[in-house]
């Protein structure tokens, strides 16, 4: 009866990962590079986007997909505070705190991100962006994988500017675009 409880709330535990605010690259040997992140900013307004403000996005986009994954993997909410504020982080944050929980934790093996710019605000503080990531979702109990699936997922994502970069406050599966 314990396996089966222990095997439901596994499933619950990547249910909410793709469902809610899902995730990237995993152990440490796997996060050594960001995952790739295609940004396509041919719709982005009202405001238009500068090359270095692109590059930014890009960059701190995957930065920020790469220490999700690896404080999912690890069970360390501590990762998420370079790259995550507000609503997402207070997300992962709990999903990590259920993982603990559970004697779990979730494995994300990045395979991309086609990234749409949609709105970009005129004073240059906030951006919107919808993701199509590609994922291979693993949810592990110690070093043994336990389910694996494929997975394109959908997000919403709000970035914010601070502190010299930009951070995701808001991470939010959805059925399609």
């Amino acid at each position: 009866m314990k396996t089966l409880s222990r095997l439901a709330m596994a499933f619950a535990a990547l249910a909410a990962l793709v469902l809610t605010v899902p995730r990237p690259n995993a152990s440490l040997v796997l996060a050594a590079s960001a995952p790739a992140v295609s940004l396509n900013t041919a719709n982005a307004g009202p405001r238009a986007l500068e090359d270095t403000t692109e590059k930014a996005v890009a960059r701190d986009y995957a930065t920020a997909w790469q220490a999700m994954a690896e404080a999912l993997d690890q069970n360390r909410a501590d990762l998420l505070s370079g790259n995550f504020i507000g609503a997402a982080k207070d997300k992962l944050t709990a999903t990590i705190e259920e993982q603990q929980k559970s004697g779990l934790h979730q494995r994300i093996l990045d395979q991309g991100h086609q990234v749409d710019l949609v709105f970009y605000s005129p004073e240059g503080s906030a951006i919107e962006v919808h993701d199509r990531a590609r994922l291979q979702l693993q949810l592990l109990d110690g070093s043994k994988v336990i389910h694996s699936e494929d997975a394109t997922v959908h997000y919403v994502a709000l970035l914010t500017a601070a502190e010299n970069a930009w951070k995701v406050r808001v991470l939010q599966a959805v059925p399609s675009f």
